[in-house]
């Protein structure tokens, strides 16, 4: 590795550590107790050095249907003159375009349709660049594989737990040692406009 590259990758991560998850503290942050004790730990831009994060309060988001009810053809759309629509009700559906536009390289489709506004405005509140987030989730897509392999069917899947953090946000987390292998053991995701959208993937041991 060149020192030019280390020197980017040494300069992604002091910058990563000043994106903590302040959208979280003002989205969930409400005085009630957590639904559960044991989802404490890094879930905002785990994995990039310096993110904590606050407690959650339990609640089941606005807008969310069974994955059965959206036929697979509607879940990833692509118009006539090649636009690509995709539509995440589940988690499962947002596990689908996550690997896929990563694996794919479409990067304006998953910044635009996968990543979530609040990870967006976060990265822009603490000037960093959204290329640095997409890069890091790329060159961590084994990772990422590793991670939806444990859990296939997404919210179904018998090893993993499917948790109501409050305001929109569910956490997709694999049941405790399932995953203590991998680089992170779930994903949290937030409701916008009636769609799952990706906030980042949770670390249980940080």
């Amino acid at each position: 590795m060149s020192c030019g590259t280390t020197s980017g990758l040494v300069r992604l991560a002091a910058h990563a550590a000043v994106v903590v998850s302040a959208t979280l503290t003002c989205l969930l942050l409400t005085g009630c107790e957590p639904y559960e004790r044991d989802v404490g730990g890094r879930a905002f831009f785990s994995g990039l050095e310096g993110a904590e994060v606050p407690d959650f309060a339990s609640g089941r988001p606005d807008g969310y249907l069974d994955p059965r009810g959206l036929a697979e053809a509607n879940v990833r759309e692509e118009l006539e003159d090649g636009t690509v629509v995709l539509r995440a009700r589940s988690a499962l559906h947002l596990m689908k375009h996550v690997f896929e536009t990563l694996r794919n390289d479409e990067r304006d489709v998953f910044l635009e349709q996968v990543l979530s506004n609040a990870t967006r405005q976060e990265f822009a509140s603490h000037g960093t660049e959204l290329q640095e987030g997409y890069d890091f989730l790329r060159r961590n897509l084994d990772e990422i594989d590793r991670l939806f392999a444990r859990m296939p069917m997404g919210e179904y899947s018998p090893n993993a737990v499917y948790q109501p953090m409050g305001k929109g946000v569910h956490r997709l987390r694999l049941v405790s040692g399932a995953g203590r292998d991998l680089k992170w053991q779930g994903i949290d995701m937030i409701m916008e406009g009636g769609q799952q959208r990706l906030l980042w993937f949770y670390d249980a041991s940080r």
